[in-house]
């Protein structure tokens, strides 16, 4: 087991960090999961219900996390939106894990690509949905990428908010830094930009140039290691899948190879 005597940082929300707990413990690890983010409900529901009142001139949705399908799926449920309703249209996942939410919910996944990120999932529906009308639920902090791609590919794309991403105000954030700075943690994981920009913020400049020496970074993705390089934090590691377990695996193999 390559992570024995390893401690793992996981800065993902509680509820979504079962898999990557055990994953970690299955390589004999010791995870410790303090979120950095917080969902919340968003500034506004208007746009949302505008959209689930029209939900049948939609011919396909597009999710980029799970947050956007819980939150979504929720609210259509609450405003009168029938099961065999969100089931008639098809839905694409960014990943696994959304992909895994969407089927919870009992919407049709249509779509997953092979790399999980925006624009991958862009480009894996090329120029399938021209001329369509997509349904983009999705955060207060989204980045525009997918509804770009999607735009420019011809489709007509409404974005909706349906969830906020707010700094986590959980206890054990409180002293993170020490912590971190102390070198409790081997390695500090993120699944998010949002987890990497908040804690950037957590440290001055100097902390965040001196981090490499107290614990390895490491990132989900992409899009991920992107957020950590602009808040002067370079990861070490960078999953080769962007799902827990395969952030867990490319743990894994870098510590192997040390």
């Amino acid at each position: 087991m390559t992570l024995a005597g390893k401690t793992i940082l996981i800065t993902r929300r509680r509820e979504q960090s079962d898999q990557f707990v055990r994953a970690v413990r299955e390589q004999g690890g010791t995870p410790v999961v303090i979120p950095l983010v917080a969902i919340g409900p968003p500034p506004s529901w208007e746009a949302c219900d505008g959209a689930l009142s029209r939900l049948a001139s939609f011919d396909a949705a597009a999710f980029t996390s799970a947050n956007a399908v819980e939150a979504f799926v929720g609210r259509a449920l609450a405003r009168g939106v029938t099961a065999p309703d969100l089931e008639r249209l098809p839905a694409a996942a960014v990943g696994e894990a959304t992909a895994a939410a969407l089927r919870r919910s009992g919407m049709r996944v249509a779509l997953v690509p092979a790399e999980f990120s925006a624009a991958s999932l862009g480009a894996a529906l090329g120029g399938a949905l021209r001329g369509k009308r997509v349904l983009l639920p999705c955060g207060t902090i989204a980045r525009g990428t997918l509804a770009g791609a999607l735009r420019e590919q011809g489709a007509s794309v409404e974005s909706v908010v349906v969830y906020a991403t707010l700094p986590a105000e959980e206890a054990g954030a409180s002293g993170l830094v020490s912590r971190v700075l102390a070198g409790e943690f081997d390695v500090v994981t993120f699944a998010s930009p949002s987890a990497a920009r908040h804690f950037g913020a957590l440290f001055t400049p100097p902390e965040r140039g001196g981090l490499r020496a107290r614990c390895r970074i490491a990132a989900i993705g992409a899009t991920t290691a992107e957020a950590l390089r602009a808040m002067d934090i370079p990861p070490d590691i960078v999953a080769g899948e962007s799902s827990a377990r395969g952030i867990v695996e490319s743990i894994t193999a870098y510590f192997r190879a040390q």
